[in-house]
């Protein structure tokens, strides 16, 4: 990796943590919103078969919480993890059909991502279903432009 590279992953793994970290101190608000249990612990549901008490809920749950109510740290967190993930992929990927390949995998897994998603009817998911499509869709319209580009050149 070149130099200018290496300092932007250091800064996508930074944003990462400091995002996440966020995230998951502003979801801890779930356990003092006992009327939200029903619809956002769901791991903690999953984990303990539908009890959901204070003292079991689930780390995971408080992302959900995030994700739904406040989705600034969650999509910084997203945005910067699929950076870090795209360029590993690119680095250690040397044929540009693997490539293009890779990015469009990781376009179409966002795009799913958001489908899957796609039922809360809360405005922070709301922000984050429309985070993870603008990303998805880059990247796709990434991959297609690349792969234009290199039949232009053949």
């Amino acid at each position: 990796m070149s130099y200018k590279r290496t300092i932007s992953f250091g800064l996508a793994i930074l944003f990462f943590f400091i995002a996440t970290f966020a995230s998951w101190y502003e979801g801890s608000e779930l356990v003092d919103n006992s009327y939200e249990w029903k619809h956002t612990a769901v791991f903690t549901s999953w984990i303990h078969e539908g009890e959901v008490e204070r003292e079991t809920i689930s780390q995971l749950d408080y992302f959900v919480y995030s994700i739904k109510f406040k989705p600034i740290f969650p999509v910084i967190m997203m945005v910067s993890f699929i950076y870090m993930v795209f360029t590993l992929g690119i680095n250690v990927l040397k044929s540009a059909t693997k490539r293009n390949l890779f990015v469009s995998v990781l376009g179409v897994v966002l795009l799913i991502g958001a489908g899957v998603i796609s039922s809360s009817p809360t405005s922070g998911a709301k922000v984050f279903i429309l985070s993870l499509l603008v990303v998805g869709f880059f990247l796709l319209g990434s991959a297609a432009f690349h792969h234009f580009r290199k039949v232009q050149l053949d």
